[in-house]
């Protein structure tokens, strides 16, 4: 059977190069972002950042986009996991996505449980027992993500997914109270978008000053969708309001990722291929940097608490990272898919055996 021009460049290898370097791009900045704006909601609490203007409409504007920026990606590779099989998509899903979600959630509620006095948050003993049911801290990501590919999975037939994302964008724009799992409804949608334009997105490539000048558009789009969404939605990153700046913000993250260049940007790669490991990491690097600081008597330099404490949710568990990856420590931590098994040589063939 003849391939069209879409599915013969979407399985090219040459294709499939600059979607890997452009995606690992995108996650570079989007758990930058994370970091960032998880760093910045931990200054608040203790007074280290006021709580003004400032940092009200820096936190709105990334939490309009920054997570369903992550749900999109995860669409994007969705079709091409899926054809290895339900069963080995779900497997491999289980231990990525599953097992990281409730080891590193009991990693990381144990040491808050440790330095609670120091905690913005603390966290009891009964609220590590229900990670089944609720999401602690950043981790609820992990649960609704797995909940999107179990969905996949279950609803084969893309015109009812969509459907399913709709109803649940709508369900979740009504309730009156939000809990995190309520998220997943808001990001669904995201995940879908991605798991339907993965053939036109991965075909797409700008060029040049065209290129350059509609991203310039984009993200002004996004800055004034950000103005706007913020006034109608009384600062409400995940309300209606919003969703014309969160689609402008992934547009824009997408552009500017397909633009980089590969040799240029290895750095942001790199940063996006540790993802995981940083998002898993990051609060504990980033919130510890934060009560050393104080315990070191730094003044209260704004800016200083905030750039030092992303920087370090970022570089820390990059090192880990390296670390854990010489010990081959990264797959049993859930932060790298299993080895696959080499299949067993085939026993040799005796002389005699070869002359038949």
């Amino acid at each position: 059977m003849q391939l069209s021009p879409i599915e013969h460049a979407a399985t090219s290898p040459r294709s499939d190069h600059t979607r890997q370097v452009w995606i690992d791009f995108a996650r570079g900045i989007g758990v930058i972002l994370v970091v960032y704006g998880h760093v910045l909601g931990g200054l608040i609490p203790p007074h280290l950042f006021p709580d003004g203007p400032l940092a009200q409409w820096m936190s709105y504007a990334l939490y309009t986009f920054h997570m369903p920026l992550f749900f999109f990606l995860a669409g994007l590779n969705v079709q091409h996991s899926l054809a290895r099989g339900t069963r080995t998509f779900l497997a491999g899903k289980a231990w990525t996505i599953a097992y990281p979600y409730v080891l590193w959630s009991l990693i990381q509620g144990g040491v808050i449980m440790l330095i609670s006095r120091n905690a913005n948050i603390p966290i009891t003993a009964s609220d590590l027992a229900a990670i089944w049911y609720r999401p602690m801290a950043q981790f609820w990501f992990l649960y609704a993500l797995m909940i999107c590919h179990i969905l996949a999975v279950l609803i084969p037939n893309r015109t009812i997914m969509i459907a399913v994302a709709l109803a649940g964008l709508t369900v979740f724009m009504l309730l009156p109270i939000r809990p995190d799992l309520a998220l997943t409804m808001h990001h669904l949608p995201f995940y879908v978008a991605g798991l339907c334009a993965t053939r036109i997105v991965m075909v797409w490539q700008p060029h040049g000053r065209t290129g350059w000048t509609t991203w310039t558009v984009i993200a002004a789009g996004f800055a004034a969708a950000v103005a706007i969404g913020g006034q109608l939605s009384g600062l409400d990153a995940n309300g209606a309001a919003s969703l014309p700046a969160c689609i402008l913000g992934i547009g824009s993250v997408v552009l500017l990722c397909k633009l980089l260049n590969e040799t240029r940007y290895r750095w942001l790669a790199l940063v996006g291929v540790m993802s995981m490991t940083i998002y898993v990491l990051h609060i504990m690097a980033g919130s510890g940097t934060r009560i050393i600081m104080q315990m070191l008597h730094v003044p209260p330099m704004p800016w200083v608490y905030l750039l030092a404490g992303t920087a370090a949710g970022v570089i820390l568990p990059m090192v880990a990272h390296t670390v854990l990856q010489r010990l081959n420590l990264l797959a049993p931590l859930g932060l790298a898919p299993l080895p696959k098994r080499k299949p067993a040589s085939a026993p040799p063939v005796s002389q005699a055996a070869r002359s038949d």
